[in-house]
Protein backbone atom coordinates (compact mmCIF):
# COMPACT_ATOMS: atom_id res chain seq x y z
CA UNK A 1 0.00 0.00 0.00
CA UNK A 2 1.12 3.27 -1.21
CA UNK A 3 -0.74 5.95 0.86
CA UNK A 4 -2.04 6.66 3.32
CA UNK A 5 0.58 4.82 5.95
CA UNK A 6 2.38 6.03 9.21
CA UNK A 7 5.61 7.11 8.30
CA UNK A 8 8.52 4.39 9.06
CA UNK A 9 6.09 1.78 9.16
CA UNK A 10 5.89 -1.57 6.49
CA UNK A 11 3.46 -1.11 4.23
CA UNK A 12 0.43 -3.62 4.24
CA UNK A 13 1.36 -5.91 1.57
CA UNK A 14 -0.82 -8.68 -0.16
CA UNK A 15 -0.74 -11.79 -1.75
CA UNK A 16 -2.88 -12.84 -5.01
CA UNK A 17 -3.43 -15.95 -5.47
CA UNK A 18 -6.54 -16.77 -7.13
CA UNK A 19 -9.74 -14.74 -8.39
CA UNK A 20 -9.98 -12.53 -4.99
CA UNK A 21 -12.14 -9.60 -3.65
CA UNK A 22 -10.64 -5.88 -2.74
CA UNK A 23 -12.75 -3.92 -0.45
CA UNK A 24 -14.10 -2.91 2.94
CA UNK A 25 -15.40 -6.39 4.30
CA UNK A 26 -13.48 -8.43 6.58
CA UNK A 27 -14.17 -11.22 4.39
CA UNK A 28 -12.22 -9.37 1.71
CA UNK A 29 -8.50 -11.09 0.98
CA UNK A 30 -7.54 -7.55 0.25
CA UNK A 31 -9.03 -5.69 3.66
CA UNK A 32 -9.11 -1.68 3.06
CA UNK A 33 -9.94 0.07 5.70
CA UNK A 34 -11.57 3.60 3.94
CA UNK A 35 -15.13 4.47 4.19
CA UNK A 36 -14.79 5.29 0.48
CA UNK A 37 -14.23 1.97 -0.80
CA UNK A 38 -17.37 -0.47 -1.11
CA UNK A 39 -17.72 -3.79 1.15
CA UNK A 40 -16.51 -5.51 -2.30
CA UNK A 41 -14.89 -2.88 -4.48
CA UNK A 42 -13.20 -4.92 -7.06
CA UNK A 43 -12.13 -8.40 -7.72
CA UNK A 44 -7.95 -9.33 -8.55
CA UNK A 45 -6.55 -12.30 -10.60
CA UNK A 46 -3.16 -12.68 -11.19
CA UNK A 47 -1.17 -12.34 -14.57
CA UNK A 48 2.20 -13.12 -15.26
CA UNK A 49 2.20 -9.07 -16.29
CA UNK A 50 0.25 -7.70 -13.40
CA UNK A 51 -3.10 -8.35 -12.37
CA UNK A 52 -6.58 -8.46 -14.12
CA UNK A 53 -8.77 -5.75 -12.31
CA UNK A 54 -12.59 -5.58 -12.73
CA UNK A 55 -14.93 -2.96 -10.49
CA UNK A 56 -17.24 -4.41 -8.86
CA UNK A 57 -19.96 -1.87 -9.25
CA UNK A 58 -18.25 0.04 -6.39
CA UNK A 59 -19.85 3.29 -5.28
CA UNK A 60 -16.53 5.17 -6.44
CA UNK A 61 -14.83 3.07 -9.23
CA UNK A 62 -11.64 1.63 -9.49
CA UNK A 63 -8.47 3.43 -11.06
CA UNK A 64 -5.36 2.49 -12.33
CA UNK A 65 -3.03 4.91 -12.74
CA UNK A 66 -5.67 7.64 -12.31
CA UNK A 67 -7.60 6.33 -15.37
CA UNK A 68 -11.57 4.59 -14.40
CA UNK A 69 -11.30 0.88 -15.08
CA UNK A 70 -13.84 -0.09 -17.61
CA UNK A 71 -16.77 -2.40 -17.33
CA UNK A 72 -14.48 -5.09 -19.03
CA UNK A 73 -12.02 -5.07 -16.28
CA UNK A 74 -8.06 -3.92 -17.03
CA UNK A 75 -4.63 -5.28 -16.54
CA UNK A 76 -2.61 -3.59 -13.61
CA UNK A 77 0.58 -3.73 -14.69
CA UNK A 78 3.80 -4.34 -12.70
CA UNK A 79 4.25 -0.64 -11.12
CA UNK A 80 0.96 0.64 -12.08
CA UNK A 81 -0.95 2.73 -9.24
CA UNK A 82 -4.51 1.42 -8.10
CA UNK A 83 -6.64 3.91 -6.59
CA UNK A 84 -10.09 2.95 -4.35
CA UNK A 85 -11.74 5.27 -2.63
CA UNK A 86 -8.56 7.41 -0.85
CA UNK A 87 -6.43 4.60 -0.52
CA UNK A 88 -3.34 3.79 -3.21
CA UNK A 89 -1.71 0.69 -4.07
CA UNK A 90 1.30 -0.45 -5.56
CA UNK A 91 1.38 -3.70 -8.07
CA UNK A 92 4.91 -5.28 -7.46
CA UNK A 93 5.95 -8.77 -8.63
CA UNK A 94 8.03 -9.47 -5.11
CA UNK A 95 5.35 -9.02 -2.31
CA UNK A 96 7.69 -9.88 0.47
CA UNK A 97 10.41 -7.49 -0.93
CA UNK A 98 8.24 -4.63 -1.05
CA UNK A 99 6.50 -5.10 2.34
CA UNK A 100 10.15 -4.45 3.65
CA UNK A 101 9.91 -1.79 6.65
CA UNK A 102 11.67 1.58 4.58
CA UNK A 103 15.36 2.39 5.36
CA UNK A 104 16.46 5.91 7.34
CA UNK A 105 19.65 7.11 7.51
CA UNK A 106 20.48 9.95 8.99
CA UNK A 107 22.03 12.65 7.10
CA UNK A 108 24.18 14.75 9.25
CA UNK A 109 25.83 11.00 9.84
CA UNK A 110 26.85 11.09 6.16
CA UNK A 111 27.32 15.08 6.02
CA UNK A 112 24.10 15.91 4.46
CA UNK A 113 21.26 17.79 5.48
CA UNK A 114 18.19 15.59 4.55
CA UNK A 115 17.26 12.21 6.37
CA UNK A 116 17.55 9.73 3.73
CA UNK A 117 15.31 7.30 3.10
CA UNK A 118 14.35 3.91 0.97
CA UNK A 119 11.99 1.50 0.23
CA UNK A 120 13.14 -1.77 -1.08
CA UNK A 121 15.03 -0.60 -4.51
CA UNK A 122 16.98 1.77 -2.96
CA UNK A 123 17.86 -0.15 0.30
CA UNK A 124 19.33 -2.55 -2.03
CA UNK A 125 21.65 -0.13 -3.53
CA UNK A 126 23.05 1.15 -0.26
CA UNK A 127 23.57 -2.49 0.93
CA UNK A 128 25.64 -2.68 -2.39
CA UNK A 129 27.85 0.70 -1.50
CA UNK A 130 27.78 -0.94 2.43
CA UNK A 131 29.73 -4.32 0.84
CA UNK A 132 31.94 -2.11 -1.74
CA UNK A 133 32.87 -0.12 1.65
CA UNK A 134 35.31 -2.72 2.69
CA UNK A 135 37.04 -3.51 -0.66
CA UNK A 136 39.80 -1.65 -2.44
CA UNK A 137 38.66 -1.22 -6.22
CA UNK A 138 37.68 2.04 -7.21
CA UNK A 139 33.56 2.32 -8.09
CA UNK A 140 31.50 4.03 -10.31
CA UNK A 141 27.94 5.45 -9.20
CA UNK A 142 25.76 5.36 -12.39
CA UNK A 143 22.66 7.12 -12.72
CA UNK A 144 20.66 10.02 -13.63
CA UNK A 145 21.34 13.69 -12.83
CA UNK A 146 19.09 14.45 -8.68
CA UNK A 147 18.74 10.47 -8.44
CA UNK A 148 21.32 10.26 -5.45
CA UNK A 149 25.01 9.45 -6.41
CA UNK A 150 26.44 11.75 -4.13
CA UNK A 151 24.30 10.11 -1.17
CA UNK A 152 25.66 6.28 -2.63
CA UNK A 153 28.83 7.65 -2.25
CA UNK A 154 28.86 9.19 1.09
CA UNK A 155 27.21 5.97 2.51
CA UNK A 156 30.04 3.55 1.03
CA UNK A 157 32.41 6.48 2.83
CA UNK A 158 30.57 6.21 6.29
CA UNK A 159 30.30 2.70 6.05
CA UNK A 160 34.38 2.36 6.02
CA UNK A 161 36.54 1.20 9.34
CA UNK A 162 38.36 3.94 9.24
CA UNK A 163 36.45 6.44 6.90
CA UNK A 164 39.19 9.44 6.40
CA UNK A 165 37.90 12.68 5.19
CA UNK A 166 35.35 12.46 2.05
CA UNK A 167 36.21 15.07 -0.72
CA UNK A 168 33.70 16.00 -3.30
CA UNK A 169 34.24 17.96 -6.41
CA UNK A 170 31.88 18.21 -9.85
CA UNK A 171 34.77 18.02 -12.47
CA UNK A 172 32.31 19.13 -14.68
CA UNK A 173 32.27 22.56 -12.93
CA UNK A 174 36.06 22.92 -12.78
CA UNK A 175 37.47 25.42 -15.73
CA UNK A 176 39.53 23.38 -17.77
CA UNK A 177 42.53 25.67 -17.26
CA UNK A 178 42.03 25.10 -13.70
CA UNK A 179 41.67 20.83 -13.73
CA UNK A 180 45.40 19.92 -12.70
CA UNK A 181 45.87 22.57 -9.63
CA UNK A 182 42.22 21.49 -8.81
CA UNK A 183 42.80 17.75 -8.37
CA UNK A 184 46.46 17.86 -8.04
CA UNK A 185 47.43 21.31 -6.05
CA UNK A 186 50.03 23.86 -6.39
CA UNK A 187 53.30 25.43 -4.94
CA UNK A 188 53.39 28.08 -3.49
CA UNK A 189 54.75 30.68 -6.51
CA UNK A 190 53.84 27.80 -9.29
CA UNK A 191 51.82 31.03 -11.00
CA UNK A 192 50.78 34.43 -10.61
CA UNK A 193 49.01 35.08 -7.50
CA UNK A 194 50.03 31.67 -5.65
CA UNK A 195 50.96 33.40 -2.52
CA UNK A 196 50.23 30.20 -0.59
CA UNK A 197 50.65 26.48 -1.63
CA UNK A 198 47.39 23.76 -2.12
CA UNK A 199 47.03 20.46 -1.55
CA UNK A 200 44.49 19.52 -3.94
CA UNK A 201 41.36 17.54 -4.13
CA UNK A 202 43.46 13.99 -4.24
CA UNK A 203 45.80 14.95 -1.11
CA UNK A 204 43.00 16.60 0.44
CA UNK A 205 41.08 13.18 0.20
CA UNK A 206 43.97 11.12 2.07
CA UNK A 207 43.27 8.13 3.55
CA UNK A 208 39.77 8.77 2.74
CA UNK A 209 37.33 8.99 -0.31
CA UNK A 210 37.57 11.28 -3.59
CA UNK A 211 34.27 11.48 -5.02
CA UNK A 212 34.36 12.64 -8.62
CA UNK A 213 31.18 13.56 -9.59
CA UNK A 214 29.92 13.50 -13.77
CA UNK A 215 33.21 11.94 -14.36
CA UNK A 216 31.82 11.71 -17.88
CA UNK A 217 31.93 15.23 -18.90
CA UNK A 218 35.85 15.26 -18.57
CA UNK A 219 37.44 16.91 -21.47
CA UNK A 220 40.25 14.03 -23.36
CA UNK A 221 43.32 15.41 -22.55
CA UNK A 222 42.19 16.06 -18.74
CA UNK A 223 40.80 12.45 -18.92
CA UNK A 224 44.91 11.53 -19.38
CA UNK A 225 45.79 13.35 -16.63
CA UNK A 226 43.43 11.82 -14.42
CA UNK A 227 44.40 7.74 -15.24
CA UNK A 228 47.88 9.11 -15.03
CA UNK A 229 47.31 9.27 -11.24
CA UNK A 230 44.84 6.24 -10.96
CA UNK A 231 47.70 4.42 -12.67
CA UNK A 232 50.63 5.06 -10.80
CA UNK A 233 49.20 6.45 -7.08
CA UNK A 234 51.34 9.85 -7.79
CA UNK A 235 49.98 13.56 -8.63
CA UNK A 236 52.28 16.22 -9.73
CA UNK A 237 51.13 19.43 -8.27
CA UNK A 238 52.09 22.57 -10.43
CA UNK A 239 55.26 24.40 -9.80
CA UNK A 240 56.99 20.97 -8.00
CA UNK A 241 60.19 19.46 -9.56
CA UNK A 242 58.46 16.21 -8.25
CA UNK A 243 55.74 13.50 -7.57
CA UNK A 244 53.82 13.35 -4.64
CA UNK A 245 52.14 9.82 -3.91
CA UNK A 246 48.36 9.81 -2.80
CA UNK A 247 46.38 7.10 -1.15
CA UNK A 248 42.60 8.35 -1.82
CA UNK A 249 40.21 5.66 -2.82
CA UNK A 250 37.95 7.14 -5.99
CA UNK A 251 34.67 7.02 -5.98
CA UNK A 252 33.01 8.72 -9.16
CA UNK A 253 30.33 9.30 -11.07
CA UNK A 254 28.33 9.79 -13.95
CA UNK A 255 24.41 10.45 -15.28
CA UNK A 256 26.44 9.36 -18.93
CA UNK A 257 26.31 6.08 -20.57
CA UNK A 258 30.39 5.55 -20.45
CA UNK A 259 30.87 2.17 -22.47
CA UNK A 260 28.94 4.01 -25.22
CA UNK A 261 30.81 7.24 -24.91
CA UNK A 262 33.51 4.68 -25.09
CA UNK A 263 32.63 3.88 -28.29
CA UNK A 264 32.25 7.13 -29.96
CA UNK A 265 35.90 8.05 -28.65
CA UNK A 266 34.21 10.65 -26.43
CA UNK A 267 35.77 8.78 -23.25
CA UNK A 268 38.95 6.56 -23.09
CA UNK A 269 38.39 2.88 -22.60
CA UNK A 270 41.25 2.33 -20.44
CA UNK A 271 40.09 4.81 -17.98
CA UNK A 272 36.70 3.96 -18.03
CA UNK A 273 38.38 0.21 -16.65
CA UNK A 274 40.41 1.89 -14.06
CA UNK A 275 37.19 3.71 -12.81
CA UNK A 276 34.81 0.83 -12.97
CA UNK A 277 36.11 -1.42 -10.72
CA UNK A 278 32.90 -1.87 -9.20
CA UNK A 279 29.50 -0.04 -10.80
CA UNK A 280 26.63 0.29 -8.48
CA UNK A 281 23.45 1.73 -10.23
CA UNK A 282 21.00 3.75 -8.66
CA UNK A 283 17.62 3.44 -10.49
CA UNK A 284 15.49 6.62 -11.42
CA UNK A 285 12.86 7.52 -9.28
CA UNK A 286 10.12 6.56 -11.73
CA UNK A 287 11.86 3.23 -11.14
CA UNK A 288 11.17 3.32 -7.33
CA UNK A 289 7.34 4.70 -7.35
CA UNK A 290 7.62 3.39 -3.40
CA UNK A 291 10.09 5.91 -3.05
CA UNK A 292 8.04 8.45 -4.18
CA UNK A 293 5.83 8.98 -1.41
CA UNK A 294 8.27 7.57 1.19
CA UNK A 295 10.54 10.87 0.64
CA UNK A 296 7.91 13.14 0.38
CA UNK A 297 6.41 12.43 3.57
CA UNK A 298 9.30 12.61 5.26
CA UNK A 299 10.09 16.43 3.79
CA UNK A 300 6.81 17.16 4.69
CA UNK A 301 7.43 15.61 8.29
CA UNK A 302 10.81 18.00 8.46
CA UNK A 303 9.19 21.16 6.45
CA UNK A 304 5.93 21.50 8.01
CA UNK A 305 4.99 18.78 10.91
CA UNK A 306 1.46 18.30 11.00
CA UNK A 307 0.71 18.46 7.24
CA UNK A 308 -0.28 15.38 4.95
CA UNK A 309 -0.62 14.59 1.57
CA UNK A 310 -4.34 14.53 0.26
CA UNK A 311 -4.82 11.08 -1.81
CA UNK A 312 -4.81 13.51 -4.53
CA UNK A 313 -1.75 14.83 -4.20
CA UNK A 314 -0.15 11.82 -3.46
CA UNK A 315 -1.51 10.65 -6.46
CA UNK A 316 -0.35 13.24 -8.49
CA UNK A 317 3.24 12.80 -6.84
CA UNK A 318 3.10 8.85 -7.91
CA UNK A 319 2.46 8.85 -11.48
CA UNK A 320 4.65 11.94 -12.07
CA UNK A 321 7.70 11.26 -14.61
CA UNK A 322 9.95 12.76 -12.62
CA UNK A 323 13.24 13.51 -15.00
CA UNK A 324 14.87 15.32 -12.15
CA UNK A 325 14.34 12.44 -9.59
CA UNK A 326 14.77 13.06 -5.97
CA UNK A 327 15.97 16.65 -6.18
CA UNK A 328 12.98 17.49 -8.30
CA UNK A 329 10.50 15.72 -5.70
CA UNK A 330 12.14 17.35 -2.87
CA UNK A 331 11.70 20.86 -4.56
CA UNK A 332 8.15 20.26 -5.57
CA UNK A 333 7.03 18.79 -1.68
CA UNK A 334 8.70 22.00 -0.48
CA UNK A 335 6.91 24.24 -2.41
CA UNK A 336 3.39 22.52 -2.06
CA UNK A 337 4.07 22.64 1.44
CA UNK A 338 4.86 26.30 2.08
CA UNK A 339 1.68 26.91 -0.73
CA UNK A 340 -0.17 24.61 1.59
CA UNK A 341 0.94 26.35 4.93
CA UNK A 342 0.27 29.89 3.69
CA UNK A 343 -3.22 28.99 3.34
CA UNK A 344 -3.48 27.23 6.50
CA UNK A 345 -4.00 24.45 4.95
CA UNK A 346 -4.47 20.96 6.62
CA UNK A 347 -3.86 18.83 4.04
CA UNK A 348 -1.41 18.96 0.51
CA UNK A 349 -3.79 19.03 -2.28
CA UNK A 350 -2.95 18.64 -6.19
CA UNK A 351 -3.64 22.38 -6.68
CA UNK A 352 -0.52 23.14 -4.22
CA UNK A 353 2.20 20.74 -6.50
CA UNK A 354 3.98 22.48 -9.04
CA UNK A 355 2.59 21.08 -12.91
CA UNK A 356 4.15 17.94 -13.27
CA UNK A 357 4.24 15.43 -16.51
CA UNK A 358 3.03 12.05 -16.10
CA UNK A 359 4.87 8.50 -16.89
CA UNK A 360 3.50 7.96 -20.70
CA UNK A 361 1.54 4.50 -20.19
CA UNK A 362 2.08 2.10 -22.49
CA UNK A 363 -0.15 2.23 -25.62
CA UNK A 364 -0.47 -1.46 -25.55
CA UNK A 365 -2.47 -1.01 -22.48
CA UNK A 366 -5.21 0.44 -24.40
CA UNK A 367 -7.10 -2.27 -25.48
CA UNK A 368 -10.28 -2.08 -28.50
CA UNK A 369 -13.02 -2.60 -26.23
CA UNK A 370 -11.46 0.85 -23.79
CA UNK A 371 -10.94 2.82 -26.78
CA UNK A 372 -14.29 1.82 -28.38
CA UNK A 373 -15.96 3.10 -24.87
CA UNK A 374 -14.02 6.54 -24.32
CA UNK A 375 -15.01 6.94 -28.13
CA UNK A 376 -18.69 6.11 -27.46
CA UNK A 377 -18.57 8.56 -24.09
CA UNK A 378 -16.95 11.39 -26.11
CA UNK A 379 -18.72 11.67 -28.55
CA UNK A 380 -16.69 10.34 -30.39
CA UNK A 381 -13.46 13.33 -30.52
CA UNK A 382 -10.37 11.23 -30.39
CA UNK A 383 -8.68 14.71 -28.06
CA UNK A 384 -11.33 14.10 -25.66
CA UNK A 385 -11.07 9.99 -25.41
CA UNK A 386 -7.36 10.32 -25.01
CA UNK A 387 -7.98 12.86 -22.06
CA UNK A 388 -10.11 10.66 -20.38
CA UNK A 389 -8.53 7.23 -20.76
CA UNK A 390 -5.38 9.80 -19.18
CA UNK A 391 -2.78 9.57 -22.17
CA UNK A 392 -1.74 11.80 -24.89
CA UNK A 393 -3.00 12.12 -27.94
CA UNK A 394 0.90 10.76 -29.19
CA UNK A 395 -0.37 7.39 -27.30
CA UNK A 396 -3.89 7.31 -27.97
CA UNK A 397 -2.94 7.61 -31.78
CA UNK A 398 -0.32 4.72 -31.45
CA UNK A 399 -2.70 2.59 -30.13
CA UNK A 400 -5.10 3.24 -33.06
CA UNK A 401 -2.32 2.29 -35.49
CA UNK A 402 -1.63 -0.93 -33.97
CA UNK A 403 -5.29 -2.35 -33.49
CA UNK A 404 -5.21 -1.46 -37.13
CA UNK A 405 -2.23 -3.27 -38.02
CA UNK A 406 -3.61 -6.05 -35.56
CA UNK A 407 -6.81 -6.45 -38.15
CA UNK A 408 -10.09 -4.11 -38.14
CA UNK A 409 -11.00 -0.81 -37.55
CA UNK A 410 -12.17 0.24 -34.54
CA UNK A 411 -16.17 0.50 -33.90
CA UNK A 412 -16.79 4.45 -33.66
CA UNK A 413 -21.11 4.15 -33.22
CA UNK A 414 -21.42 7.82 -33.85
CA UNK A 415 -18.28 9.50 -33.79
CA UNK A 416 -16.35 10.87 -36.59
CA UNK A 417 -14.77 8.74 -39.25
CA UNK A 418 -11.26 7.97 -38.06
CA UNK A 419 -8.56 7.31 -40.69
CA UNK A 420 -6.34 4.49 -38.95
CA UNK A 421 -3.65 3.74 -41.47
CA UNK A 422 -1.64 6.47 -40.90
CA UNK A 423 -2.55 6.38 -37.07
CA UNK A 424 -3.68 10.05 -37.58
CA UNK A 425 -7.48 10.89 -36.15
CA UNK A 426 -9.15 13.50 -38.21
CA UNK A 427 -11.08 15.88 -35.21
CA UNK A 428 -14.37 17.53 -35.89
Amino acid sequence: MLHPRPTGTAPPAFRISGTVWLGRSRQATVHVEDSRVSRRHASLEPRHDGLFLRDGQSSHGTFVNAVRVPDGGVVARFGDVVRVGDTLLLVVADVERSAARPRRSEGSRLGLADTLVAGPELAAVWDEARRAAGLREPVLVVGETGSGKECVARMLHGERENPGPFVALNVSAVPEALFESELFGFERGAFTGAEAGRAGAFREARDGVLFLDEVGELKLENQVKLLRALDTGQVRPLGSKGDVGVSARVVSATSRDLETACDTGDFRADLYYRLSGLVIRVPPLRERRGDILLIADEVLSQRSPGLALSTDAAESLALARWEGNVRQLRHVVYQAADRASSEQARSVLPEHLASLARVEPDSRALTRDRIEQAFAQCGGIASHAARKLGVSRTTFYKALKRLREEGGDVALDDAEVVRLGSGVAAER
